[in-house]
């Protein structure tokens, strides 16, 4: 389970506010789990605080706010995050069939029920425990999640680090040696001081080059190159001590 959450609650009542924000801690200190919490008065401030960072797990979105409303925001949310889990809050039912178009985990109907509040929110965890890795970069202010599945390959330039990724290219002020530890340590091999490689997307490994699926070919020095050729056959074959 994991024990660091980011949980935004978009609601323009400062009274469900307050509960909700009560409701989820007394949920984290049962599972003891860390949640950072913000709370949003309106669609449109959360869309400005999202647009700019990307990292919440959660958003608890109110539907009946003034101006944009939370379907609204669901739906714009949806075009750019497939991963964030949106757990409507309403007083009616009238909404259940956009709730599956834009993905939602579940409603909570006010009042809110605290007990169900936690059920949703396990759910959610339990989820996110399935899914796949990610981890957070800043690209020009903006926070960025990348699926560490899709990272073929990370290369490192002075205090920056250029991330190549299945479909895009990203770069980073940010220490190699930082995002080394970031990343799932059975997927990814430091096989160079300036380079990081992800095992799925190797095709070949020789003693002073590694040939990935997209054929690109990158360094790998002397001194790593037993570490990662047995990181590369542990990764395809299992723990050799098993």
């Amino acid at each position: 389970m994991t024990n660091l959450i980011y949980i935004a609650v978009c609601e323009d009542e400062k009274i469900q506010v307050e509960l909700l924000e009560k409701y989820v801690n007394n949920w984290a200190d049962e599972r003891n789990i860390k949640a950072v919490i913000e709370a949003f008065s309106s669609a449109e401030s959360f869309d400005f605080s999202w647009s700019m960072n990307k990292r919440y797990d959660v958003l608890l979105l109110d539907i009946q706010m003034e101006g944009i409303n939370g379907v609204e925001l669901a739906k714009k949310i949806r075009k750019e995050d497939d991963i964030i889990d949106i757990v409507f809050i309403t007083a009616i039912f009238d909404y259940i069939q956009v709730g599956y178009d834009v993905g939602a985990i579940n409603y909570l109907i006010k009042p809110i029920d605290e007990k169900k509040l936690h059920q949703c929110l396990d759910r959610v965890v339990q989820k996110t425990s399935k899914e796949a890795k990610t981890i957070l970069i800043d690209m020009d202010g903006e926070i960025i999640r990348i699926i560490q599945d899709d990272i073929r390959y990370i290369e490192s330039f002075g205090h920056n680090v250029e991330i190549i990724t299945i479909d895009e290219k990203y770069t980073a002020r940010k220490n190699i040696g930082i995002i080394e530890k970031e990343l799932d340590e059975n997927s990814f091999v430091r096989c160079h001081r300036s380079y990081i490689v992800g095992l799925e997307h190797v095709k070949r490994i020789g003693r002073e080059d590694i040939e990935l699926d997209n054929e690109d070919v990158i360094p790998v020095s002397r001194r790593k190159y037993s570490k990662t050729n047995m990181a590369f056959i542990k990764y395809y074959r299992g723990d050799m001590d098993e």
